[in-house]
């Protein structure tokens, strides 16, 4: 019979083999494993404070695509100016009588709204228009294509102390050229009335809008 002493030993033998191969099992299978992230690159960043990345300046260049099919969208900046004008005129009878106003050189004024007031001896009638020039074809003169009559529709605003009051206010849309190749060109009032005044007669226009840089000239 094997006493209990040496079966004490051979126990403490077969747990002792038993726990080494396990731990050799378990390394070979820590082993095999895979490691998280194998396929990654990852950077070890240990730099404290700011980061500074390096460009070079001679190879920084931003490519834009503006083709037909797929356009790329501008935007066109012109130097507008707000600008508005008074135009008083005096006539006197059946004749046409005339007041200009210059229009800075070098600039296009867009009028926008007309403003008009009229005042006549009571019984009578006035006429009023003005008239400017645009260069249509571009070629640098100013041909008689290029004036623009432009009426004003008065109305009878009623009579004050023996004064018929007429008036009108129109929104528009007239392109005045103050140059026109080498030629400064006014906008000019007219006015008439439908007999001989007994009295004074008196007509004033406001045209409001703005200033534009005339086109350069087309060769």
């Amino acid at each position: 019979m094997i006493n209990t002493r040496n079966a004490t030993k051979y126990i403490l033998a077969a747990v002792l083999a038993m726990f080494t191969s396990g731990l050799a099992f378990g390394q070979k299978t820590e082993e095999q494993k895979p490691a998280a992230n194998a396929d990654k690159q990852v950077v070890d960043a240990r730099q404290k404070g700011n980061w500074t990345i390096g460009l070079d300046p001679a190879q920084n260049t931003v490519q834009v695509t503006n083709s037909v099919s797929d356009p790329l969208a501008v935007k066109v900046t012109n130097n507008r100016k707000p600008f508005q004008i008074r135009i008083i005129v005096a006539p006197t009878g059946l004749g046409n009588t005339t007041a200009s106003y210059p229009i800075p050189a070098g600039k296009r004024f867009v009028i926008e709204n007309v403003s008009a007031i009229g005042r006549v001896p009571a019984g009578m009638r006035m006429e009023m228009n003005f008239f400017t020039y645009f260069d249509n074809d571009g070629d640098g003169v100013a041909d008689p294509e290029d004036l623009v009559f432009n009426r004003i529709a008065l109305t009878d605003q009623g009579t004050f102390d023996d004064t018929t009051i007429l008036a009108a206010n129109h929104k528009v849309l007239v392109f005045a050229d103050g140059t026109i190749g080498s030629t400064n060109i006014p906008i000019s009032l007219v006015a008439r009335l439908n007999g001989t005044a007994t009295g004074t007669a008196q007509g004033q226009l406001t045209l409001s809008g703005y200033l534009e840089d005339l086109p350069a000239a087309q060769p």
